[in-house]
């Protein structure tokens, strides 16, 4: 019984308190929606970068939700001092969490500054990791696979880190090997590439195309197939070349060569 009047006293002293504080999350979710919703129409009025604006739109969340919950601990009786007295305490564990997360919004900062990419733009980095730029938030940058997968990857890693853009330039060199056998004409298979490279619509016929022999192999003449073309239509010039260097190799009995096994049999 007395735990039960303790319980009650606890919920009457504090009843006042639970309401203000949902009241005021209330009220800031309104409020914050509102300044959400200004700056999206703001942004949109200036033509604001896309990777600024979700930059931006990113940090503004973090400092609403930094704000509430220093007006929530205050409204239920936390003072100030006694959160930087615990903060103090645990100075050094809290610095050692930190230190990624302060070194990945330095990242997002420097991405910003000086634009290694933009959004939309293919990149990859020295871990391997590729995709379009989706978006930018304080702390990491969002990459789509072209099969639609998202990949979080933190600023930092894109900051200092190596970073290849294979959007930044307007065209592309599309570079492809093709084999042959020993028994085909070098200048053959030359001429029959040549072909598909002068009348392909998509290929920059005014920039100079490389189509050479690069490599004698244990049973293969080795030819890089090199040609240029706009960024857009790359993946169309790799694999409509590839497909066409193919039939006209077949069409005009090359052979192109693949492991075989002899096996003798012994009697």
């Amino acid at each position: 019984m007395k735990y039960f009047e303790q319980l009650i006293d606890f919920c009457l002293n504090s009843a006042g308190k639970i309401i203000a504080v949902c009241i005021i999350l209330f009220l800031s979710k309104k409020l914050f929606n509102l300044i959400i919703s200004n700056y999206k129409k703001i942004a949109e009025k200036k033509g604001l970068d896309p990777l600024l604006k979700s930059f931006l739109s990113s940090l503004i969340k973090t400092v609403y939700n930094v704000t509430i919950f220093l007006i929530v601990i205050d409204i239920i009786g936390v003072k100030a001092v006694s959160i930087a007295t615990l903060l103090g305490t645990a100075g050094l564990a809290i610095g050692l969490a930190l230190q990624g997360s302060l070194s990945n919004l330095a990242g997002g900062i420097l991405i910003l500054f000086f634009r290694p990419f933009n959004q939309g733009d293919y990149i990859s980095n020295n871990a391997g990791i590729e995709g379009s730029v989706f978006k930018i938030r304080i702390l990491y940058t969002e990459l789509l696979t072209v099969d639609n997968k998202s990949i979080i990857v933190p600023n930092s890693q894109l900051s200092n880190n190596s970073v290849i853009n294979f959007s930044r330039n307007p065209e592309r060199r599309v570079d492809l090997v093709f084999s042959v056998s020993y028994d085909t004409p070098v200048e053959k298979a030359i001429s029959l590439m040549s072909d598909i490279a002068d009348n392909h619509a998509k290929i920059l016929h005014e920039k100079d195309k490389t189509i050479r022999l690069i490599k004698q192999g244990a049973s293969s003449l080795d030819f890089t197939f090199r040609v240029w073309t706009k960024k857009e239509d790359y993946w169309d010039v790799y694999f409509d070349c590839n497909e066409q260097i193919k039939k006209t190799f077949d069409l005009n009995g090359v052979e192109i060569p693949y492991q075989k096994i002899d096996v003798y049999n012994k009697h």
